[in-house]
């Protein structure tokens, strides 16, 4: 498994396997964190399927500075081939839940909560338990997006974009790559409404109440009175 890599642009032709095994036409999308950034190249890429899309919490992929490609090669490649990280082991789902929520990006979020999350990520040993990831997300790429790649595939959306921003998100870190992003964003493309809603990362499961009244709102759901929050969010 450590073996299967793949650069960020080459997941969304999970996007594209799944429209195409619907058999969808137009439809909305609505991403989160990796899943929101993936969404914005989908668009950009097939920007003819989608209707109107909702970026949570993430819509730019970080990028890198052209002159650091060889020297973030060099510390990607070292890192993939040399010995793996290993897993910590935890005795029982309450510790494991209480230490995944006390990290960055789960700050905020009731243990829980948490434990729904890691129901889909836990393989139990002999030991007690573990928490996984995904083999692409603990690799870092080996070649990095530049703003050379990045920047004209926000010139190029024409999709309808609404971004939730959360206020102790993405946004808290300040990373130049981020923030570097985020100004050319609000210069180039008048097509993206933001909207920054109090919580941490996970907003949608710390606010559900504001994220779903504004993704309502924006895909143009508010006349359906019946359907509530969690309702919405079930059937996401």
């Amino acid at each position: 498994q450590r073996r299967v890599r793949a650069h960020v642009i080459d997941l969304i032709t999970d996007i594209e396997h799944c429209r195409r095994g619907l058999g969808l036409q137009r439809f909305d999308l609505i991403g989160h964190s990796l899943g929101g950034m993936l969404s914005g190249i989908y668009c950009a890429t097939y920007p003819e399927y989608i209707k109107k899309f909702v970026a949570i919490d993430g819509l730019l992929p970080f990028h890198s500075p052209t002159d650091k490609i060889i020297s973030n090669l060099r510390r990607s490649s070292d890192m993939i081939c040399g010995d793996p990280v290993p897993h910590k082991v935890y005795p029982d789902l309450d510790v494991l839940s209480e230490k995944i929520a006390s990290t960055m990006f789960y700050r905020g979020i009731d243990p829980e909560l948490v434990k729904f999350m890691v129901d889909r990520s836990i393989h139990l040993t002999p030991s007690g338990y573990q928490f996984t990831y995904d083999v692409r997300l603990r690799y870092p790429a080996l070649i990095r997006m530049t703003r050379d790649v990045l920047f004209p595939l926000i010139q190029s959306w024409t999709t309808p974009i609404l971004y939730l921003v959360a206020t102790h998100g993405f946004k808290e870190f300040h990373h130049p790559s981020y923030e570097e992003g985020m100004t050319f964003l609000e210069e180039h493309a008048k097509n993206v409404e933001q909207l920054e809603l109090p919580g941490p990362h996970h907003l949608h499961m710390t606010n559900t109440e504001d994220v779903s009244a504004a993704i309502i709102d924006y895909l143009n759901l508010s006349d359906k009175p019946d359907l509530t929050p969690r309702d919405f969010f079930k059937g996401l």
